[in-house]
C-alpha cells in the first residue's frame, strides 16, 4: 500500500514538474518559452520575445536591466526584422514592444549575446 501511494505521488510530482517547465515565472513577468512570450503579471499583457523594440524613459511596457552574468533571457541584436525568439531589432517607429532600460526594480534581466539567443531558466 506504501510502495502504491510513493508511486502515485512521484508520478503526480514528475508531472507537475514537467508541466511546468517551459515556463519561467519570476517576479513581475512570466517568460513562457513555448510560444516565446513574457506576459507581464500585474495586467496579463503578453508580449513577443523577438521584433521590433524601443527604448523610452517613460510609458514602457517592460524595465529591463542590462546585465553581463545572472541574465533571465539571452537576446540577440538583429539589423533585420525577424520571428526567431529572443532576436530584436531596435527601431524608432512600428515597434512591437517599448522598454525601459534601468539599474534596479528591473521586470527582466538581459544580457546581449551574438550566439545562442533564448531563454536560461
Amino acid at each position: 500500500m506504501k510502495r502504491l501511494f510513493f508511486t502515485i505521488l512521484f508520478s503526480a510530482v514528475l508531472s507537475a514538474i514537467s508541466a511546468n517547465a517551459q515556463k519561467v515565472e519570476l517576479d513581475k513577468v512570466i517568460i513562457d518559452k513555448d510560444n516565446c512570450t513574457i506576459t507581464r503579471k500585474s495586467d496579463g499583457k503578453v508580449f513577443n520575445l523577438y521584433g521590433n523594440f524601443k527604448i523610452v524613459d517613460s510609458f514602457e511596457d517592460l524595465r529591463v536591466k542590462v546585465v553581463d552574468s545572472w541574465e533571465d533571457v539571452r537576446i540577440k541584436l538583429c539589423d533585420h526584422s525577424t520571428n526567431s525568439c529572443c532576436e530584436f531589432r531596435e527601431v524608432d517607429s512600428f515597434y512591437d514592444i517599448r522598454i525601459k532600460i534601468v539599474d534596479s526594480f528591473e521586470d527582466v534581466r538581459v544580457q546581449v549575446v551574438e550566439s545562442f539567443p533564448g531563454v536560461r531558466h
